[in-house]
């Protein structure tokens, strides 16, 4: 009598890592926002309307982006592949 043996697999299958694309994408916009605020401070000081300026609006683009993208995070952390 033969034995049948289960195929082996050649490569293992590698899990979908959200916590890579969360890191690279802030950290990327929190980069921008430092390079900005060190060499264009005139640009980041620009009033758009009232005592808003630029630079407000970045953090506050910033701050909303850090939010959406750990929410992502959040709802494919508990998915089990």
């Amino acid at each position: 009598m033969s034995r049948q043996h289960a195929p082996r697999l050649h490569h293992r299958p590698h899990p979908y890592r959200p916590g890579r694309s969360f890191a690279l994408v802030n950290g990327v916009t929190f980069g921008v926002h430092l390079l900005l605020a060190l060499f264009a401070a005139e640009f980041m000081a620009t009033r758009t309307w009232g005592e808003t300026n630029i630079g407000m609006l970045a953090i506050l683009a910033q701050g909303s982006l850090l939010l959406w993208t750990a929410v992502r995070y959040d709802r494919h952390a508990d998915v089990e592949y």
